[in-house]
């Protein structure tokens, strides 16, 4: 029997490091998502929300 759901996915958000602005790898598993950029080693959660546009994507900690 297949998983309706697999137990991760795997997504690239362009350009969605807030420290370099490099492609940031991003994992999402039941627990959440968490990203680490492949560029300079920034590691954290960005929240993902949808929205009637689309998914915005922001950091905790990165806004002022």
């Amino acid at each position: 029997m297949t998983e309706a759901h697999p137990a991760s996915r795997d997504f690239t958000i362009p350009e969605g490091c807030p420290v370099c602005a490099a492609d940031l790898p991003v994992r999402v598993t039941a627990s959440g998502p968490s990203g680490v950029c492949k560029h300079c080693g920034w590691l954290g959660r960005p929240v993902i929300t949808v929205t009637h546009r689309g998914l915005s994507v922001s950091y905790e900690g990165a806004r002022a």
